[in-house]
């Protein structure tokens, strides 16, 4: 059960107690008290050792740090259950071997005083997914049978093999879940949490879309639906006594499909399973066809909205958190247990949501991976120090694509928290060239270890490409701007001397005599050899970067991002030269002003760069807008009617065309690291213009160089 716990304003440990009173009150479940109501949402990272399942030090460097941030729990991501329902990367419970891995985890935890769950899971139909071509004969187990339409919807057209389960293997499943959740309690877990989300096997049986079953486990009764989940809960109570949080994370409704679970019908498994022992409830939101993404709430907008917007989701038009609070508030009304919201939110939002009562606690996950300090800096009122996250999706995309989770922004996940960067043992005088997001982070990370930091930019403002990203990419969904916005406050809160229209050259570092100098000065634009290529009907990123210079300065990303909506300068037909993130990524922009784009790439794929799971989502919405893309070509010539090529099948075709664009990527730019070589002690290249890449490869290269300094 929850205690309200104290609500005078000197109870909740913060400096602007007015603003977010209630998400600092403590709470208690079962006993277990929680400083505060903001609790990190269980995440896939991936971190596991990938041979066996079992714990590393990143995994406890990782929840060390969310713990010390200030959160008021942790609900660590799915640990499995049964080999069979199983999945590199992931964290393992079904094997004593496990516990002591595990224990070191809450240890890092409760070392700060924060409670701490394990989800424990069986992966069932998603066992092995995505298919790495490691299980090609693997089986994964099903409530029931699947028709070929069915799997091609549920596993996203991929090659595929289900086995239904017989009763028999469902009970012992279900002993599995019992033994895992006294596993938990002998690592010193405050609690488990079962996992009844998404395309996972408890979830399987409470869903229609999957249970096609006619036993007692079947489709035939919510009774029946639910009984796999309520044996597993009511077992593990008899396991585990009662001094032990038994969770539920669980679907308040399923979007996109007849057979999806109804907000009613999740209302009556809740009540189900509150009365086998459930102590709270994680609700959450999932879908099918165009809502498959709403988990994530704000990309089920990428690359748009789907149309029509279904009426219970248009409240998420005005901000993504709001799809999950009500219903959060519809299982709140039906069970005595504390309900927790999730889904894009952020303090201000998670404040309103439990003002309204339409929920007791907040999870938050992706903000807690870009600022793990997250908590800790709202409570301070420290709100501009927040690291923004980019919405950019990378994280879930590494965990999907069977990497160790990263961030684009934090480069130091898995690396402790920067409250632990080692001080400098010599401070030193350091000069950092380039304000894009390689140098802004190494001229951050050297000036918070006590370097004394100047850097330069001959542009009239920080941000480098990251500007003309946030442009090309929109801030609807996503959130580069605030990105550039952190960076600007940070460099001057700690000190950072930014000289903004100054170009760096050899002769004033003669003068300066730094101790070390950091080259971030960005990539150089490359031109194909084409014949004619600088034809007036030709423009490169860096023409439009130019063009869009100044309206960028004085009118930001967003306004000029709508601007653009009823004028570009470029033609109706557009032909692109390069099918890599930054020819899809323009040729995503350029079809939403209506403009007919052609991708003509070299190569056999398009868009790999682009985080795997929005690459799925927009390949096929290329299709559906017209967008042609052609793989495998020749470049011949660009002429005054367009781009001509040879194609696949060697075959000779103009792609007609007003205006063609080169968007392949930049190439190294080593002149002035090696006109620098020996003007000082140290000499660095980071990001682009040592090895051009993403924005995320930019920032890690920073973090590295302002640490090694």
């Amino acid at each position: 059960m929850m205690c309200d716990g104290n609500r005078k304003r000197g109870a909740c440990r913060m400096a602007d107690a007015k603003t977010y009173e209630r998400l600092f009150e403590p709470m208690q479940i079962r006993g277990v008290k929680f400083k505060n109501r903001l609790v990190k949402t269980p995440q896939d990272m991936n971190f596991a050792d990938f041979v066996d399942g079992t714990v590393t030090q990143e995994s406890v460097d990782f929840y060390g740090a969310l713990a010390k941030g200030g959160v008021g729990g942790i609900i660590v991501e799915q640990t499995i259950v049964d080999e069979l329902g199983y999945r590199e990367g992931s964290l393992a419970v079904f094997h004593d071997k496990f516990i002591p891995g595990l224990a070191r985890i809450a240890e890092a935890a409760h070392k700060h005083d924060c409670p701490i769950v394990l989800q424990i899971n069986h992966l069932g139909p998603n066992a092995y997914f995505p298919p790495n071509g490691k299980h090609l004969d693997f089986e994964a187990r099903v409530p029931s049978a699947l028709t070929e339409q069915e799997m091609h919807k549920l596993f996203l057209g991929l090659p595929w093999k289900v086995r239904p389960l017989t009763v028999p293997e469902i009970k012992d499943i279900i002993v599995r879940y019992a033994d895992a959740a006294v596993r938990a309690k002998k690592a010193e877990f405050d609690g488990i949490e079962l996992h009844g989300d998404h395309y996972y096997l408890i979830n399987s049986f409470l869903s229609r879309v999957y249970n096609h079953r006619d036993d007692e486990y079947g489709w035939n009764s919510l009774e029946d639906r639910a009984r796999f989940v309520c044996e597993i809960m009511r077992l593990s109570r008899e396991r585990v006594g009662e001094d032990f949080i038994l969770g539920m994370k669980l679907k308040g409704a399923e979007f996109g499909d007849p057979l999806g679970t109804t907000v009613e019908e999740a209302q009556e498994f809740a009540k189900m399973i509150e009365a086998a022992g459930a102590d709270y409830f994680n609700v959450t939101a999932d879908g099918y066809n165009d809502y498959w993404r709403i988990a994530t709430a704000e990309q089920v907008f990428y690359p748009e909205p789907p149309k029509p917007l279904l009426k219970e989701l248009q409240a998420m038009t005005v901000a993504p958190g709001w799809a999950v609070a009500p219903l959060s508030e519809a299982i709140k009304k039906v069970v005595s247990v504390p309900v927790s919201a999730v889904g894009r939110l952020d303090a201000e939002l998670g404040e309103k949501i439990l003002e309204a009562g339409q929920a007791d606690f907040i999870l938050m996950g992706r903000r807690l991976l870009a600022d793990p300090d997250y908590p800790n800096k709202i409570a301070a009122a420290r709100e501009d120090d927040i690291r923004p996250c980019t919405a950019c999706i990378t994280c879930e995309t590494r965990m999907a694509e069977y990497e160790g989770v990263a961030c684009m922004v934090n480069a130091s996940i898995g690396r402790g928290c920067e409250s632990s960067f080692e001080p400098a043992v010599t401070p030193k005088n350091a000069v950092v060239v380039g304000g894009g997001p390689a140098g802004m982070e190494a001229a951050r990370v050297m000036a918070m270890r006590g370097h004394s930091v100047t850097l330069f930019e001959k542009e009239s403002r920080l941000g480098g490409l990251v500007n003309m990203a946030a442009l090309v990419k929109g801030t609807e969904i996503f959130d580069f701007t605030d990105l550039v916005k952190y960076f600007e406050g940070q460099l001057k809160k700690l000190g950072v001397k930014v000289k903004l229209g100054e170009e760096f050259s050899p002769e004033l570092a003669d003068r300066l005599k730094p101790d070390v100098v950091v080259l971030a000065t960005g990539g150089l634009p490359d031109t194909p050899d084409i014949p004619g290529i600088h034809g007036k009907n030709v423009l490169s990123g860096a023409d439009l970067r130019e063009r869009a210079k100044l309206a960028l300065k004085l009118l930001g990303p967003k306004r000029l991002s709508q601007l653009t909506k009823m004028w570009l300068p470029v033609g109706k037909k557009v032909a692109v030269i390069g099918g890599g993130i930054q020819g899809c990524e323009t040729a995503e922009f350029l079809a939403k002003r209506g403009r007919k784009v052609t991708i003509a790439e070299a190569t056999d794929q398009v868009g790999m760069e682009i985080p795997m799971l929005q690459r799925i989502l927009l390949l096929p919405w290329f299709a559906k807008k017209g967008v042609d893309v052609l793989t495998e070509v020749k470049y011949e010539e660009v002429t005054d009617k367009g781009l001509v090529v040879t194609d696949k099948d060697g075959r000779k075709r103009t792609i007609e065309a007003g205006t063609v664009l080169i968007t392949i990527p930049l190439k190294p730019n080593s002149a002035l690291y090696q006109s620098l070589l020996g003007k000082a002690p140290e000499v660095h290249a980071v990001g682009d213009c040592k090895e051009p890449h993403l924005i995320m490869d930019a920032i890690a290269a920073g973090f590295t160089a302002g640490r090694s300094v």
